[in-house]
């Protein structure tokens, strides 16, 4: 009894005080997080630090590059290669590939060409081709010169929408589909691929910062920017990997947002009373009663899936439906029909109106009137119950 009277007030506080709350409780989940995180020694790991110094990399290319003048390159390559490519035009691909090492063995070749030729197989018995793209691969667009003549001399056959059999070239085992093809194309379409050729500069790169690249290069902690971004990326991912060790129970289990509703129902009480139901808008008085009829028993979730389904029997009636919990002085027709009070709209296309549904005056009848609040209410006390177990195994 005790437990759930201190649940009210504090979901009640957290209504008062949300956003402010939210935030500092989610500051200092996460600093304890890491800070159990380095206790445990994962950034110690060596896929961590691998990991971490990939992800680290692509964050401080923000830092590194002027992005001004990373922009005015880019559009003067974009220029240029509008003349440059205009011979064979541009072709946006999809690739299914299978890599080689650079030595690899005449069995290792002869092995990843049978794995390719049974993708191939099922490929011609209906597969769809996006099952053996890579995950988080998207198809771009990149100049036909620019391509490995082993790619460019079959594209010069094909029509978009086919693929090809199973080739090699010296970077592996290729089947790859022609998605579509264009003379020339805009820069948004460009840049995707003019910036993977500018990345590939590396130290070249025009765009560089030098100063700032010269620090991380030698490991000189200097530029703030630079320490700052590699201290972000770092710690936000040994609070992802303590979050993969510690997960929050199953927030969408139903039983578990009941139970915790019906615990701290008090705290969920409207200042003012609602309608669950729904609003129906008609053409005449006969269609209003039939359809009031046809809703009268029917939870509010379904009406308008009933609605629906019986307007689809019934397709001379001409009218709308509105579902949903209505608070007083937020819809005129609940306001009139429901509460009394207000005046009715008038609407020449539907001059009849029906409610159905009931009154909720001191507040929801169950969870899901309320599911967002609910839920969201439900995770902050698991948060609590975290930052707490943190405090006591970081010592703070």
């Amino acid at each position: 009894m005790k437990l759930s009277r201190i649940l009210i007030l504090f979901i009640c506080f957290l209504k008062a005080a949300s956003f402010l709350y939210a935030d500092k409780l989610d500051d200092e989940l996460f600093l304890l997080k890491v800070a159990d995180a380095k206790r445990c020694g994962w950034d110690t790991v060596p896929a961590f630090r691998h990991r971490c110094k990939v992800e680290q990399g692509k964050a401080l290319r923000a830092v590194l590059l002027d992005a001004g003048r990373q922009d005015s390159i880019l559009h003067a390559l974009y220029r240029e290669s509008v003349e440059r490519y205009s011979a064979k035009g541009w072709v946006k691909l999809e690739e299914i590939v299978r890599l080689l090492p650079q030595r690899a063995t005449r069995n290792e070749v002869g092995q990843v060409c049978r794995q390719m030729d049974s993708v191939y197989v099922s490929l011609q018995g209906g597969m769809p081709f996006e099952i053996y793209l890579e995950q988080g691969c998207e198809a771009q667009w990149c100049p036909s010169v620019a391509l490995l003549k082993e790619f460019s001399c079959r594209l010069d056959t094909m029509r978009k929408g086919t693929y090809t059999k199973p080739f090699l070239s010296p970077l592996g085992v290729h089947i790859i589909k022609l998605v579509d093809r264009k003379p020339a194309i805009s820069y948004e379409e460009a840049s995707p691929f003019l910036e993977i050729y500018l990345d590939r500069l590396g130290e070249k790169n025009p765009a560089l910062n030098r100063s700032r690249y010269m620090q991380w290069q030698h490991g000189e902690r200097k530029d703030v920017a630079v320490e700052r971004c590699l201290t972000e990326v770092k710690n936000c991912m040994l609070a992802a990997w303590w979050d993969v060790r510690h997960p929050l129970p199953d927030v969408s289990d139903e039983n578990e947002l009941k139970h915790f509703f019906e615990a701290n129902k008090k705290a969920y009480a409207w200042e003012f009373p609602h309608y669950k139901g729904a609003v129906v808008l008609c053409k005449d008085k006969k269609s209003a009663s039939r359809i009031r009829k046809c809703l009268k028993k029917v939870p509010m979730e379904q009406m308008e899936e009933v609605f629906r389904m019986w307007q689809a029997e019934h397709p001379e009636v001409d009218a709308v439906i509105q579902v949903g919990l209505f608070q007083i002085g937020k819809n005129p027709y609940i306001d009139k029909l429901a509460f009394k009070c207000g005046e009715m709209p008038h609407d020449p296309r539907y001059p009849y109106a029906i409610v159905v549904g009931k009154r909720l005056k001191k507040g929801p009848e169950n969870y899901t009137d309320v599911y967002g609040q609910v839920k969201k209410d439900f995770v902050r006390i698991l948060k609590m119950r975290q930052l707490e177990e943190l405090r006591t195994r970081v010592g703070k």
